[in-house]
């Protein structure tokens, strides 16, 4: 793990070629999971299956549940690595359902995440928990996803922040910076919160993943 402070804060571009990098895209927009999108690289899905086995969360709680093709996924994996961990999945709307999901999908604004988790008792979900933010991708609401899980965290707990290879696309403007700066700023104003997971981020590669600097641990401090 590699604790990131402000002075020796890693470059957040991605190790994947730009030329790459663009033809790929267009295959992660139309992957699908067991027939339903599912809109995530291949490469972060091997990263998320060897992380769930060595974390073995028993809670797993997604931000942005889209079609619903994630949440599946996370069914399926902690289903065949015997984790026993629910599956929840938060967005403004609820999807279709897909068959044979045991996920839990409710509504709730990653922007103030406080009522949907007073509402359903998600605080009292099992530890330890594991949690992806995948919703909005904008400044703001990495930013809030940040600060809430920095709150309610448990030292060892994991959050990944999704897609900062936005900026290596070129399209970080559109979300106001995305969740690079969020993560660059939260962090060069609470060093102390979270640790970037290298081992994660470096599986490939330095920041071969669409996660730069995204896979973080909550320190101890």
């Amino acid at each position: 793990m590699q604790r990131l402070e402000r002075e020796q804060l890693r470059p957040f571009q991605v190790g994947l070629p730009l030329d790459f990098l663009e033809t790929y895209q267009r295959g992660v927009l139309a992957y699908t999971y067991r027939g339903i999108p599912c809109l995530k690289s291949p490469l972060d899905l091997a990263i998320y299956m060897r992380a769930l086995w060595d974390e073995k969360p028993r809670t797993i709680i997604e931000i942005g549940s889209k079609f619903g093709g994630s949440a599946l996924l996370f069914c399926d994996l902690a289903r065949t690595f015997a984790l026993g961990a629910a599956v929840v999945s938060i967005d403004l709307r609820r999807p279709s359902e897909p068959p044979d999901c045991e996920a839990r999908f409710l509504e709730g604004d990653v922007k103030n995440l406080d009522p949907v988790f007073a509402e359903h008792d998600l605080f009292s979900l099992p530890r330890p928990w594991f949690v992806v933010e995948d919703s909005a991708h904008t400044y703001d609401g990495c930013m809030a996803a940040l600060g809430f899980f920095r709150r309610y965290f448990k030292p060892g707990e994991m959050l990944v922040i999704e897609d900062g290879v936005l900026s290596d696309l070129g399209l970080a403007r559109e979300y106001s910076g995305g969740p690079n700066r969020a993560i660059a700023d939260f962090f060069a104003h609470d060093p102390s919160a979270f640790e970037v997971v290298s081992d994660y981020t470096d599986t490939f590669g330095v920041n071969a993943t669409y996660n730069p600097n995204g896979y973080l641990r909550r320190a101890a401090g």
